[in-house]
């Protein structure tokens, strides 16, 4: 009973971001439609200061985890959860810079970079990273999306709740009821600005958006007369 009471607190607390005697600041994104799901893109360059700019050539891997809630704007609900993960490792011999990135439980992706700034645009910045099933949104209902993005997240306890999210990936997809432990961690790295599980972190949330209506199925191709 109370950590369902707990949680609650949590989705009202979040609910009530804007309300907060310390809200999150906005920063707008863009979003789409593609594939049935509804995709968002924005920057969180702003998680590497130039120290650590600097040490992406140290030889150390340098981690990017990136968390998102999209949240009804009308009712405060939370109706899906996202998470991005990246990683930077330089090679010396190669002198480039080696990249794995995963949306939610999609297979890893691999690739190199020849700077430390495309490094970080490829794994500090979101293009097209699906946040929700659009089937499972409301028609013209507002929605917005708070992310929270973490450089070098150190806490391990973090990194197994992340884990046991992406075995079964369908829970971020469907709506979140109080009582669900995970959707509550979840919820307090937003409200709760003094959990520092990590190097750097940035915290924000999106304009409210109305996710765009799927795109028409094409037109059938025309007869042709005998």
């Amino acid at each position: 009973m109370r950590a369902a009471a707990v949680a609650l607190a949590l989705l009202a607390s979040l609910a009530g971001l804007a309300r907060a005697d310390e809200p999150l600041p906005l920063r707008r994104i863009g979003v789409g439609v593609r594939g049935g799901q509804v995709v968002v893109s924005v920057g969180l360059q702003d998680l590497f200061g130039e120290a650590e700019r600097q040490r992406l050539k140290s030889g150390f891997s340098t981690r990017v985890l990136v968390r998102t809630a999209l949240e009804e704007a009308a009712t405060g609900d939370t109706v899906a959860l996202a998470v991005w993960r990246g990683e930077i490792l330089y090679d010396i011999w190669d002198e480039k810079f080696a990249l794995r990135t995963a949306a939610n439980a999609a297979p890893e992706q691999r690739g190199t970079a020849a700077t430390a700034d495309e490094a970080i645009a490829r794994t500090a910045v979101l293009v097209d990273f699906p946040v929700a099933d659009l089937a499972r949104l409301r028609p013209n209902a507002q929605y917005v999306l708070a992310v929270r993005g973490d450089l070098n997240p150190i806490s391990e306890d973090l990194l197994v709740e992340v884990r046991r999210w992406l075995v079964q990936p369908s829970r971020g997809q469907r709506r979140l009821g109080a009582g669900d432990s995970f959707f509550g961690s979840f919820v307090s790295i937003f409200v709760n600005p003094r959990i520092e599980d990590s190097e750097r972190q940035v915290r924000f949330v999106s304009q409210p958006f109305t996710p765009p209506p799927p795109a028409p199925p094409p037109p059938p191709p025309p007869r042709r007369s005998r």
